[in-house]
C-alpha cells in the first residue's frame, strides 16, 4: 500500500458515511456541488470516506466511495484538481478528453473551465490535491510575465513518465507534510505547494505553455543581488519564489535563469542555504531554553530530520552537537 502520510493520533475523516445524500452534501462543501450516483449493483457496499487537510491556497484530500459511483461536478470553476489513484481505477471525462485512470499508471489534472464527469470503479481511492485557481494563475503570470487568461491542461498524466513520477512523489511528500504539521513548518509546506505548481505548469501540456518556452532575457547583476538580499532578510518567513521575483523586480522565469547562472543554484536552494545559516547562527548564540526543534522551525526549515541531515552535510556536525558545544563554552 502507498504511504500517503501518517495522520495525527486524534485525526478523523471529515466524511465517513454509508448514506449517499449525506456524502454528496458533505463532499460538495469541500469541493463543489455535484451529482453523485451509485451503481445499483454495488449500493450495499457504498462507504464514502473523505480525509482533508486545509492549507494556504490548497488542500490535501484522500477520497474513496467503496462502490462504483458516477460523479458529475460540471465545471470546477474556482480550482484545479490533481487526482492521483492510490487504489483501483476510474474513467474521467474532462472537456473533450476521456482518460482511463489506474493506480501506478495514469492520473488526471482537471481544469476549472472544462466540464468534468467521472466514473470511479469499486474500490477506487485517490489522493487529490486541490489548488486554488487564483494561485495557479498568479504563479503563471509571475513565470511568464503575461496575463494568464484561462489555463487548460490536457487532463491525462502518465504516471510512468519522469514528470508523472515526479508529480506523484511530490504530492505524497505534500500529503505527509500536511498531515504531520508538528514536524513540518508552514514555510516548508508552502515551498512544497509552489514546487508542485511549478512542476505542473512547466512539465505538463496546457494551452498557455508556449509562453513559458520563450527564451527569457538575462536579469543582470542588480536583480540577482536584490533577490539574494531579500532571501537573507526573510529566510525564516514563508516566502515563495514569486515573492523573491517581485522583490527583485523581474519576471520569475528570468530571475530563475539568471540566478542559476550567477550563483550556481536555484532560488529555493538559496532559501534553504540561508535558513541553514540562520539555524547555525541561532545555535551558536542560543537562548537559555531553546531546543534544536525550536531553532529549526524558527529558521523556516521544514522537517526536523531533513534539516538535521542538511545541516550535518553543510557543517560537518549535527545541530545538537553545535548547541551542546555552544552551551559548554558559555
Amino acid at each position: 500500500m502507498i504511504d500517503i502520510g501518517k495522520q495525527q493520533p486524534d485525526a478523523r475523516p471529515v466524511v465517513d458515511t454509508h448514506d449517499v445524500d449525506e456524502a454528496r452534501e458533505a463532499i460538495g462543501r469541500i469541493f463543489c456541488p455535484h451529482f453523485l450516483l451509485v451503481d445499483g449493483r454495488w449500493k450495499s457496499g457504498f462507504h464514502a470516506v473523505h480525509d482533508v487537510v486545509e492549507e494556504p491556497g490548497h488542500s490535501i484530500n484522500v477520497v474513496s466511495y467503496g462502490s462504483a459511483v458516477e460523479i458529475d461536478p460540471g465545471e470546477l470553476s474556482r480550482f484545479f484538481l490533481l487526482q492521483l489513484p492510490i487504489k483501483g481505477s476510474a474513467v474521467v471525462r474532462c472537456g473533450n478528453d476521456e482518460t482511463h485512470v489506474a493506480e501506478g499508471r495514469t492520473g488526471t489534472l482537471l481544469s476549472p473551465t472544462l466540464s468534468t464527469r467521472m466514473r470511479w470503479a469499486e474500490g477506487c481511492e485517490k489522493l487529490i490535491v486541490l489548488l486554488e485557481r487564483d494561485l495557479v494563475e498568479s504563479h503563471f503570470e509571475t513565470l511568464a510575465h503575461e496575463r494568464s487568461e484561462r489555463i487548460e491542461f490536457e487532463p491525462a498524466i502518465d504516471l510512468t513518465s519522469g514528470i508523472g513520477q515526479g508529480i506523484f512523489q511530490h504530492s505524497l511528500l505534500m500529503s505527509g507534510a500536511a498531515k504531520d504539521r508538528g514536524h513540518f513548518s508552514e514555510a516548508y509546506r508552502i515551498m512544497l505547494r509552489d514546487g508542485l505548481i511549478n512542476l505542473l505548469l512547466s512539465g505538463l501540456p496546457h494551452n498557455r505553455k508556449g509562453l513559458l518556452q520563450r527564451s527569457s532575457p538575462g536579469a543582470g547583476p542588480v536583480p540577482v543581488q536584490r533577490a539574494e538580499d531579500y532571501i537573507r532578510t526573510n529566510a525564516e518567513r514563508s516566502i515563495t519564489a514569486a515573492d523573491i521575483a517581485e522583490a527583485a523586480g523581474v519576471p520569475l522565469r528570468t530571475l530563475q535563469d539568471s540566478y542559476r547562472k550567477a550563483r550556481g543554484q536555484t532560488l529555493m536552494e538559496a532559501v534553504q542555504e540561508a535558513r541553514l545559516e540562520l539555524l547555525r547562527k541561532t545555535l551558536l548564540a542560543p537562548s537559555a531554553d531553546i531546543s534544536v526543534a525550536d531553532a529549526v522551525f524558527s529558521s523556516g526549515l521544514g522537517h526536523l530530520g531533513r534539516a538535521a541531515f542538511a545541516y550535518r552535510e553543510r557543517y560537518g556536525e549535527t545541530p545538537s552537537q553545535t548547541l551542546r558545544q555552544s552551551r559548554g563554552m558559555s
